[in-house]
């Protein structure tokens, strides 16, 4: 009898140990712990603007920040012309007190593609106050020092275009030529750079400030969001995420964004999750577009600058940008809210992420507006 109920006893357990390995707890969501970590340096002598579009990424423990736009002298709507920068800042994340180094890229450049890679960190394409670029610039360190070297340029001149990173492999996907918005796909080899910029399949649809984030594991790149300028000079956003398989050479469409979402960053967080940080819906910058088509149809003076004004009050009272966190849950095909940033939010800038920390440097928070804040969040 006894003996019956003992191994009773070991069935059952048998069984449960095999049912909980077939039905892992589900893992809870990631939660985002955020914070100010640091203010970029004075610049000739006065507090930092903040820059749109910096070069960005991370090697080792080295976190680097250079180049970007800004409008020293005014907003634009105001005559303030955009002004683009070379200059670099460095900081050791292993020093409880951000201190910055500051250096110089070879030239200067904003909007690039930027990855972070083991071989260093990547600029791809990016403008300059004369069109779109084709420079490929490769950031390594030597101790504390970046040192830069070129890369093969791209087949093209790119702008607002959207990069990744698998290993030594770097993706580019969209941005703006110049004339048009590109549905281009691209990738570089930095163990093989002699081939130069290999071609892809074409993404879905023409696209710049897309967010393009990988997983090495499955071999797959996502693209999410984005937005596409239009004849009429009001842009298509999109709501949209695709997937692409390295393996097959396809894009297969995924589960779309609960709303249109252009210019933000992206990263993947435990290998599981895509989290998309902020980004701009769209409300000001369509009423922006329509005016701004409608002043350069008006022929009467008096109604021209009726529509100029209220196109400025658009822009001076710019509401700042989305900071909701969006998180993808990959393996179900799924969107859900992770919560909010509790600063204002940039967009034009690239996440970098390393050891459970992941950062927001500087970008644009209203129209014509930057910060010039490094925000960084611990992730649980």
């Amino acid at each position: 009898m006894f003996k019956c109920i003992r191994y009773l006893y070991y069935l059952l357990f048998i069984l449960s140990m095999q049912w909980i390995a077939c039905h892992p707890r589900h893992k809870s969501k990631p939660a985002f712990q955020w914070k100010q970590f640091a203010l970029l340096p004075s610049a000739n002598g006065a507090k930092s603007l903040g820059y749109a579009g910096p070069v960005t990424g991370i090697l080792g423990h080295w976190l680097l920040i250079g180049g970007g736009a800004n409008f020293p002298d005014g907003m634009p709507w105001k005559g303030g012309k955009k002004q683009y920068y070379s200059q670099v800042y460095v900081t050791d994340l292993n020093e409880k007190v951000p201190f910055f180094r500051e250096f110089r890229l070879p030239y200067p450049v904003a909007y690039s593609a930027n990855c972070s890679t083991s071989s260093g960190i990547v600029c791809v394409g990016g403008e300059a106050g004369k069109g779109p670029l084709s420079r490929v610039l490769l950031i390594q360190f030597d101790k504390e020092m970046p040192v830069f070297s070129s890369l093969p340029s791209l087949p093209l001149t790119l702008t607002n275009a959207a990069g990744t990173s698998i290993g030594n492999t770097i993706y580019v996907a969209g941005g703006e030529t110049g004339t048009t918005v590109s549905s281009r796909f691209f990738k570089l080899d930095l163990e093989d750079t002699l081939k130069g910029w290999q071609p892809l399949p074409d993404i879905p649809h023409p696209v710049s400030h897309a967010v393009l984030v990988s997983m090495p594991e499955s071999g797959t790149v996502f693209l999410a969001g984005g937005r596409s300028k239009t004849e009429s000079g009001v842009s298509n956003l999109y709501n949209s995420l695709f997937a692409y398989d390295i393996a097959t050479g396809q894009w297969m469409a995924k589960k779309n964004l609960p709303y249109a979402l252009s210019a933000g960053t992206g990263a993947v967080i435990e290998n599981r999750y895509i989290a998309l940080l902020g980004g701009d819906r769209g409300t000001a910058f369509h009423k922006t577009e329509v005016l701004i088509s409608a002043i350069g149809k008006e022929q009467d003076p008096v109604k021209k600058q009726a529509l100029t004004e209220e196109k400025n009050r658009v822009q001076e009272t710019h509401p700042g940008f989305s900071n909701e966190i969006l998180l993808y849950d990959i393996e179900n095909d799924r969107w859900m809210s992770a919560g909010s940033i509790p600063f204002p939010v940039p967009v034009t800038t690239t996440a970098v992420t390393g050891n459970n920390r992941l950062w927001l440097p500087s970008g644009e928070i209203k129209a014509g507006v930057r910060s010039p804040f490094i925000l960084e969040a611990s992730i649980r």
